[in-house]
């Protein structure tokens, strides 16, 4: 797993040393493998190759944990709440309470052919506070060879009871170099790297998502446009409605902006005052705001300071 040795190290030495943890919160930003080591963790406790402690990935149960599909390994998102509970991917918002107690009825049940129980519960924070006061029953008492591994880009939301019950394992954000490598050998690109890699802010699934490069291509002529005053305030409204239809691709925009500004206008005298300025506005996402109202100010504001 590159760029997280620090993460990486500390599991192996508990794998080595069999000291496995009941319960582990994997927390960090999103795409740089807190879930890909997780499944990692659940391969080596139930690899059959007993040689070393890193997974074969080539015995029955890591190549059926790859494809996810071992009764022993279940790995807990959206789309698995969905067909749960009969429902549409789409309409998932929260993990509901119906999930955990499944988990708990699932954890109770005699191994089928692993030597690990593992549940993955990917977005934890996402965790109803009903469905979190049910999982504190199976964090406290685990059954035996049983794991529940959690996965957040968010820590602070989860409950103190809940994280005090776990392990907690930091995912750093990767390097620049990290990513800019990862890009090159695993999705064989080749174009755009540096301005994908800048963009991607530490994380491997942001930068190769499909639509990445048309939004660093979008923000980087709106930001263009606000330097050399070519959008007038008519275009700019117009722009404002294409970044505010939800607080997250609003939050990205701004962070890409952010990004745009360190590096044009970090040595000018206005750095200081445009980045406070946005910031202030990336504040205000915390809050029930009209996204179009504060994207219009975050626009006609910006180019404003920027062009006195």
């Amino acid at each position: 797993m590159l760029g997280q040795q620090k993460a990486v190290l500390s599991l192996q030495a508990q794998l080595r040393t069999n000291r496995i943890a009941q319960a582990y919160l994997f927390a960090g930003p999103e795409g740089v493998g807190r879930k890909k080591t997780a499944i990692e963790v659940a391969k080596a406790l139930n690899c059959r190759d007993k040689e070393q402690i890193e997974p074969c990935d080539e015995c029955p149960s890591c190549r059926k944990i790859d494809k996810n599909i071992h009764p022993d390994v279940h790995l807990i998102d959206f789309a698995w709440q969905a067909g749960l509970l009969e429902e549409k991917p789409e309409q998932q918002t929260q993990i509901k309470i119906d999930v955990i107690r499944e988990i708990q009825r699932e954890i109770s049940l005699k191994r089928f052919e692993g030597n690990y129980k593992v549940f993955i519960i990917d977005q934890a924070e996402k965790m109803s506070q009903s469905a979190m006061n049910c999982l504190l029953k199976t964090l406290e008492e685990p059954p035996e060879n049983s794991l529940l591994i959690l996965v957040t880009t968010s820590q602070d939301m989860l409950t103190q009871t809940i994280i005090s019950r776990c392990q907690i394992i930091k995912f750093n954000r990767l390097m620049d170099s990290v990513v800019h490598k990862i890009l090159t050998e695993k999705f064989n690109l080749s174009t755009n790297l540096d301005r994908i890699t800048k963009f991607a802010n530490g994380s491997v699934a942001k930068a190769s998502s499909e639509d990445f490069i048309e939004k660093t291509e979008f923000v980087n002529e709106l930001w263009s446009g606000l330097k050399s005053k070519e959008d007038d305030t008519i275009n700019l409204l117009e722009l404002s409605k294409k970044i505010s239809h939800d607080s997250e691709q609003t939050k990205e925009f701004i962070n890409n902006l952010l990004i745009l500004i360190e590096q044009d206008l970090v040595n000018e005298s206005r750095f200081s005052k445009v980045a406070e300025f946005i910031l202030s506005c990336k504040r205000a996402l915390r809050y029930n705001v009209n996204l179009n109202l504060l994207t219009d100010v975050l626009l006609l504001k910006t180019q404003e300071i920027i062009c006195r």
